[in-house]
Parts: C-alpha cells; sequence; structure tokens
C-alpha cells in the first residue's frame, strides 16, 4: 500500500523532488503565456456582396440600404487584405518552446 506522507516528502524534501516539481511548475507557467496565433490573428468575414445589396437593414434605431457603388482611389485608400500579410503589431521573437525544440 502506498504512503502518501512518504510520497509527499519524497517530493518537497527531497533534492531531486524539488527539482521535479520546479520544472513541473516552470513548464505549466510557460504553457500558460504561450502564444496562440501563429500567423494574423484577426479573421475579416464579410457577406457577399449579392447578400446585402439592395436590402434594408435596422441597426438600432435606424435603417440602412445597402448598394454597390464604385469611386475613385485618392491617396488615402486602404488595400486590398490578401491575408498572406503579417499584422504590424505581430510578435516576430518565436516562442520559449520554439527556441528550445527547434
Amino acid at each position: 500500500m502506498l504512503d502518501t506522507k512518504k510520497i509527499i516528502d519524497r517530493l518537497f524534501y527531497n533534492s531531486m523532488g524539488q527539482l521535479f516539481i520546479s520544472a513541473l511548475f516552470g513548464i505549466s507557467l510557460a504553457l500558460l503565456f504561450q502564444r496562440v496565433c501563429k500567423d494574423n490573428c484577426i479573421l475579416y468575414y464579410a457577406p457577399r456582396y449579392d447578400e446585402i445589396e439592395g436590402k434594408i437593414f435596422k441597426l438600432e434605431d435606424t435603417c440602412y440600404k445597402y448598394k454597390i457603388e464604385n469611386v475613385k482611389c485618392n491617396k488615402d485608400f486602404i488595400p486590398q487584405y490578401t491575408g498572406s500579410k503579417k499584422a504590424d503589431n505581430q510578435i516576430e521573437e518565436p516562442s520559449f518552446f520554439s527556441k528550445i525544440f527547434a
């Protein structure tokens, strides 16, 4: 039968047990702060033109009717998003585990 007092004593009061517990806490803390997003984290979803053109939508107390209209570009236009560009605020440094296991 397992003696829990001996196991706890070996984990917390033995040098190897302390090393094991420290490593376990360190890895769990690193996993907690690991970045999840690898590329651009923002996903843009827009409806198709034929789904919104000519239809009336209500936003709060105001109704809007959408129509497609071509306009000339000026110097302040926003370029089309292709999804292959990296975000401006993306962190370039690899994560802790990427550095170790690369």
